[in-house]
C-alpha cells in the first residue's frame, strides 16, 4: 500500500482529512502526520511516505519551500497541495517542485480523492518507466556481454582479425587487455544426468569466483555446460592462485562438486589470447597428474627435459616395430609403458596430445591402403578432433581402442610376437658367450625392455635371463665331456667370468659341482 502523510498547521483539518477518506479503499495507508514542512522532514525518513498533502500557508516552512525541499532531496515523493483562492496564483510555481495537483480550500471527499487517484497514477507511471529502463539496462548489458564473449571467442580461436578491428570493439565495448590472466575453469558433473543442472553449478560456481576475483574485472567465455574460460583483466601478481583456490574450497565446502583451475602467464597483448588459452588448458589438464591440487599455475609446470623426450621417442620406435610386426599385444603393452612414463614425468598435456598425432599419423599411413572395410570405419573414427581438451587418461584409452580398431581391420594377430621371439634366442643361441643383457636385446628388435621380458616369458615359459643360463649351462656340459679344460676356463668359454658364480648355478641347474659332474661322465 502507499503511503500518506499530512502536513498542515491546524490540527482539526489534519483529523479531518485522515478520517473523512477510507484510505484503504484507495489502496493507501494513512501513515503520518506534521504541523509544518521543518516536521515532515524530520519525519519523512522514518515514516518514508509516498505521497504528501500539505498545505500551502503554514508557520516555520510553508508548503511551496517543502515542495522544493522534497524536490531535490525526495524526488520520488508525489506532492497534494491545499489551497485558496488567493493563493492559486503562487502554487502555480509549485509546478516545478513535482506537485501532482492542486486541492482547493475547503475541499471534498471526492476532490481529494480523485488528487490521490491522480497522485497513484503518476507513481505508477514512473514504476513502469523504472522498470522499462531496467530491462533496457539488462538488454543492453547482456548484449554486451554477448559481444564481448563473441570478440573474445574469436581471439582464443585465432580468427584472422585487424589490429584496428580489435583496437575499436575493445574501445566500444568498454575492454582493457593491457594487462590479464587467462583462466579455464572445470566443475565435475558426472553425477548429474542433465546438462541443464550441470550448467546450472557452472553458473554458480561462476558467481563465486568472480566474487574471489572481485578486485579485477572478469569476463566469462563459456565453452560447454562444464567449462569456460575467465580473462582476469589484472596486474601482474602472484596471489590469483589463492584467490582460486579459494574458489575450489567454496564450491567444494558449499556445492560439494569438484572443481580444477588453470591459470596461463601474464599477458599484456590482446593477440595472445590464443597462446594464454592454450596454457590454461594445458594447467588444467595438468591437474589430473596431481590428484590433491585443484589449482595450477602454468608457469610452475615442469618442463620437457631432453633425457625425457630421448626417451618418449625410443618408445615410439620400439612401437612402430611392433606395429610393423602386426603385435597387437606389443603396440597395446607399449602404449601402457609410454603413458606411464608420461604420468611419472608429468608431461605437459600439449605434448601428450603430439604424440597421440604422432602415432595416429603412422598408423594410419601403414594401413590406409589396407583392407576395405579398414578404409570405411576409419572415415567414422575422427581421432584428432576427438582428443582435443581431452585428459591424459582419456587419451591413452582412445589411442590404444583406435590401435586396435585399425589392427583388428588389418587382420593382425601376435605372429609378430612369435617372430620376434625367433631373432631374439637365435642371437642367444649364437653369442651366448658373449655379454648379454635384457637392454641389448629389446634394441636389438626395437622393444623396450619391459615389454620384451613379458613377451619372451608368455612365449617361452621362461624369462630371458633364465634361458641365456640354460644355453651357457649346456654348453658348459658339453666342454666338461669332451674337454680337459679347467673349471675356470669352461666358464670363461661359455661366457662367465667368475669361476665361483658359475660352480653355483652349475650346481643349481645340474645337482652337481662341475668337477663331480666330469668325474660321473669318466665313471
Amino acid at each position: 500500500m502507499l503511503k500518506v502523510m499530512i502536513v498542515d498547521n491546524e490540527e482539526a483539518i489534519r483529523r479531518g482529512l485522515a478520517h473523512c477518506i477510507r484510505w484503504e479503499n484507495l489502496g493507501c495507508l494513512m501513515a503520518g502526520q506534521a504541523e509544518d514542512g521543518i516536521d515532515a522532514l524530520e519525519q519523512i525518513p522514518i515514516v518514508d511516505p509516498d505521497i504528501i498533502i500539505t498545505d500551502i500557508r503554514m508557520p516555520g516552512m510553508d508548503g511551496l519551500e517543502l515542495a522544493k525541499y522534497l524536490c531535490r532531496d525526495y524526488p520520488g515523493i508525489k506532492i497534494i497541495l491545499l489551497t485558496g483562492f488567493p493563493d492559486f496564483e503562487y502554487a502555480q510555481r509549485a509546478i516545478d517542485y513535482q506537485v501532482v495537483d492542486f486541492v482547493l480550500k475547503p475541499t471534498t471527499v471526492e476532490d481529494l480523492t480523485q488528487a490521490l487517484e491522480r497522485a497513484k497514477e503518476h507513481i505508477r507511471q514512473e514504476h513502469s518507466s523504472e522498470i522499462l529502463i531496467r530491462e533496457l539496462e539488462d538488454q543492453s548489458l547482456e548484449n554486451q556481454t554477448l559481444q564481448r564473449s563473441l570478440l573474445f571467442h574469436d581471439l582464443i580461436n585465432r580468427v584472422t582479425l585487424s589490429n584496428l578491428y580489435v583496437v575499436n570493439r575493445m574501445a566500444q565495448l568498454g575492454l582493457n587487455l593491457t594487462s590479464y590472466y587467462m583462466l579455464r575453469m572445470d566443475i565435475d558433473a558426472k553425477d548429474l544426468k542433465d546438462e541443464e543442472g550441470a550448467m546450472v553449478l557452472l553458473s554458480q560456481a561462476q558467481k563465486i569466483l568472480a566474487d574471489s576475483l572481485s578486485e579485477y574485472n572478469v569476463f566469462f567465455v563459456p565453452q560447454g555446460e562444464q567449462m569456460c574460460y575467465a580473462v582476469v583483466c589484472a596486474p601482474e601478481t602472484r596471489l590469483l592462485p589463492e584467490h582460486c583456490e579459494e574458489t575450489v574450497s567454496v564450491l567444494s565446502k558449499l556445492l560439494g562438486i569438484s572443481v580444477s583451475i588453470g591459470l596461463s602467464r601474464h599477458y599484456t597483448d590482446p593477440f595472445g589470447m590464443a597462446d594464454a588459452a592454450d596454457e590454461a588448458n594445458q594447467a588444467v589438464q595438468f591437474v589430473s597428474y596431481t590428484r590433491d591440487q585443484s589449482v595450477v599455475d602454468f608457469s610452475t609446470m615442469p618442463p620437457v627435459t631432453k633425457d625425457m623426450m630421448d626417451r618418449i621417442l625410443t618408445d615410439l620406435n620400439y612401437l612402430q616395430v611392433a606395429f610393423e610386426n602386426r603385435s597387437q599385444d606389443g603396440v597395446c603393452a607399449i602404449i601402457t609403458s609410454l603413458f606411464d612414463f608420461i604420468r611419472k614425468k608429468r608431461v605437459p598435456v600439449d605434448e601428450v596430445r603430439n604424440i597421440c598425432l604422432y602415432i595416429h599419423q603412422f598408423c594410419t599411413s601403414q594401413m590406409l591402403y589396407g583392407e576395405g572395410q579398414w578404409i570405411a570405419r576409419r572415415n567414422h573414427f575422427d581421432f584428432p578432433l576427438r582428443i582435443k581438451n581431452c585428459s591424459v587418461d582419456k587419451m591413452e584409452k582412445m589411442l590404444s581402442d583406435f590401435v586396435t580398431l585399425i589392427m583388428e581391420d588389418a587382420g593382425a594377430d601376435d605372429m609378430g610376437g612369435d617372430s620376434i621371439i625367433s631373432i631374439v634366442k637365435s642371437h642367444i643361441d649364437q653369442h651366448y658367450r658373449e655379454d648379454l643383457s635384457l637392454e641389448s636385446l629389446a634394441g636389438m628388435v626395437y622393444l623396450s625392455p619391459s615389454y620384451l621380458s613379458k613377451l619372451f616369458k608368455r612365449k617361452t615359459g621362461k624369462n630371458i635371463s633364465a634361458y641365456i643360463q640354460g644355453m651357457r649351462i649346456e654348453a658348459a656340459k658339453a666342454l666338461l665331456h669332451t674337454t680337459d679344460l679347467k673349471t675356470y676356463e669352461v666358464a670363461e668359454r661359455v661366457g662367465i667370468g667368475d669361476a665361483v658364480y658359475f660352480s653355483r648355478i652349475f650346481k643349481k641347474v645340474t645337482g652337481v659341482k662341475p668337477k663331480d659332474f666330469r668325474r660321473v661322465k669318466q665313471l
